[in-house]
Order: structure tokens, then sequence, then C-alpha cells
């Protein structure tokens, strides 16, 4: 329990900080927007309660939201994810697959199941957050641009951020 709790405000921590000093600098056009800061809600263990998770998707949104200067829209949209996320792991998992297992990451898991996981769970957070930012169905064609390129670039730098801090078992 004690480790678990350690690990998850170094995770929270770290990622706050990788996202606001590194990703929210980077400019990579229009349409490119990085967002790995949701890897925390991603990698909360299995059996945390959908409230707990809630919670946890709202912190870290809202520590997002302070630094940036957004009024919540990190946060609405990392609550949605997070809320969301125990249907994610029902649809991209069988019951009989998570027996034993503690968190939905690579080295559990593998990462023929953790990518379709992650970007699924990315298109709701982006989704989200640009509709939010755009405020109008008139711009839905851009908001859906945005979110293919930010998906497609999050979850390669998310992947490398796993492969980097931990090895992947055989799967």
């Amino acid at each position: 329990m004690r480790n678990t709790l350690i690990r998850n405000i170094l995770l929270f921590l770290g990622l706050t900080f990788l996202q606001v000093m590194i990703f929210d600098n980077l400019r990579l056009g229009n349409f490119i927007h990085p967002y790995v800061y949701v890897l925390f809600v991603m990698l909360l263990p299995f059996d945390t309660p959908r409230w707990k998770l809630i919670i946890n998707g709202f912190l870290i949104g809202m520590t997002i939201d302070i630094f940036n200067g957004t009024p919540g829209l990190n946060a609405a949209s990392t609550v949605l994810m997070a809320y969301l996320r125990p249907n994610i792991i029902n649809l991209t998992t069988r019951k009989s697959d998570i027996d034993g297992k503690t968190a939905p990451s690579v080295s559990e898991m593998g990462m023929k199941w953790f990518l379709p996981y992650c970007i699924l769970l990315l298109i709701i957070h982006n989704f989200t957050l640009f509709m939010l930012e755009a405020f109008s169905f008139h711009l839905i064609g851009l908001v859906l641009l945005e979110t293919l390129m930010s998906v497609i670039f999050s979850s390669i730098v998310i992947v490398l951020i796993i492969l980097i801090f931990k090895p992947i078992k055989n799967k």
C-alpha cells in the first residue's frame, strides 16, 4: 500500500513536470498537442474504484489547468477519461486476462493489449478537450484532425516513456 502511494505520487509529479515543462512548450504545428500526463490515470491499478479514478483524474487535470491557465478543460477531459476507463478495460480485456495482474501496464499486459487501451483513452481525452476548447460543432473537422494527430503523437510518446522506464515482459 505504502509503495503504491509513493509510486503514484512520484508518477503524478513526474508526469506533471514532463507535461508542463516539456510537452506544453513543444511547437509541432497547429494540430499536434502531446498529452502524456493522462498516463497517470491509465496506469492506476485495475481494482481502483471508479470514484478514486475520477478524483485522481480531476487532481492531475486541474493541476495541468492551473499551470496552463485553462479553466478546467484538462480536468473535465481527464475526469471523463477516468470515468470511462473501466468500460475501456472491459472492452479490451477478458476477465481471465486480468486475473492476478495488478495494473494496466505494458509489463503486466503486453504491448499488444496496452496500445489499443492507450489509444482509446487518448481519443476520449483529446476529443473532449478539443471540443471544449473549440466550443462549436462548426469546427468539428478541425477538432477531429487535431484529435487524430495528437492521439498518434501522444501514444508514440507514451510508449517511449514506458519503454524507457519499464522493461517489457514477453506476451
